[in-house]
């Protein structure tokens, strides 16, 4: 169970991630794709039986050449998509100026090169998580800061407190395959280096464990993440405030 709940206080601040409208943010880090070929079995097939000749499996179903139909189709299938992406996109920025909300990041007119802060002094990135920094006490102090990069998501500032804890109660029993009850205590739109961005303090408790959150969300050509998270034991939210206040936009 101790291991259980070190683990669980270690990985809490990944599965706090932001709810938005569209379902979730793309990125995930270690997660690249390795794709694998098939290796051809029984040696050169120049020497087996029946090359070159016609037999009956040419024309066993499915081998024939792809009809004019179903390339046609294949391509009215893509133009949907697209035509879906084009329409996910009128409507996303007709909701932002309905909400009087900056439609900026649709327009995809600003770039970014990465999102940088002041990590407290007592904080050290972990070798095998990239952007997970915990205390020289870890795991007697089990705060931690973990800053991650994800695909952009023009909806993102669609986000509501419902939406934020609903999906993030969902995120966590989808990890631990427990119900967590995550408590919002603020929850606030603001600005940094010009982005649009959320500023969220919410409360839960993991394996008995009390747990606070504090956790900015910046709304650019990339999304930025940066949470904070403490236990009961140990009050860190004026050095987590102190480091949220240095949080800049690269360009």
């Amino acid at each position: 169970m101790k291991n259980r709940v070190l683990r669980g206080l270690l990985l809490s601040a990944l599965v706090l991630m932001p709810a938005v409208s569209a379902g979730g943010c793309g990125k995930e880090e270690g997660q690249d794709a390795v794709q694998t070929g098939a290796m051809q079995a029984g040696g050169d097939t120049q020497d087996a039986p029946g090359a070159g000749e016609d037999t009956e499996a040419q024309d066993a179903p499915g081998d024939e050449a792809e009809s004019p139909e179903s390339t046609e189709k294949d391509r009215n299938e893509e133009q949907d998509e697209e035509i879906d992406e084009e329409t996910k996109e009128e409507l996303t920025t007709q909701m932002l100026e309905e909400g009087n909300l900056d439609t900026s990041v649709v327009d995809g007119t600003r770039t970014t090169k990465g999102c940088s802060f002041a990590v407290p002094e007592d904080f050290t990135e972990l070798e095998d998580v990239p952007g997970m920094y915990v205390t020289e006490r870890y795991p007697i102090d089990a705060s931690t800061i973990y800053y991650v990069e994800m695909d952009q998501d023009i909806s993102m500032q669609l986000m509501t407190e419902e939406s934020f804890v609903e999906q993030t109660q969902n995120n966590f029993k989808g990890a631990y395959g427990m119900d967590v009850d995550v408590e919002l205590e603020s929850f606030e739109r603001t600005t940094i280096g010009g982005y649009p961005a959320f500023r969220i303090v919410c409360s839960y408790e993991l394996d008995g464990v009390g747990m606070k959150q504090l956790e900015y969300v910046i709304n650019a050509d990339t999304s930025y993440v940066i949470t904070y998270s403490q236990t009961g034991d140990y009050d860190r939210m004026e050095e987590f405030e102190i480091s949220a206040s240095t949080i800049q936009i690269e360009y």
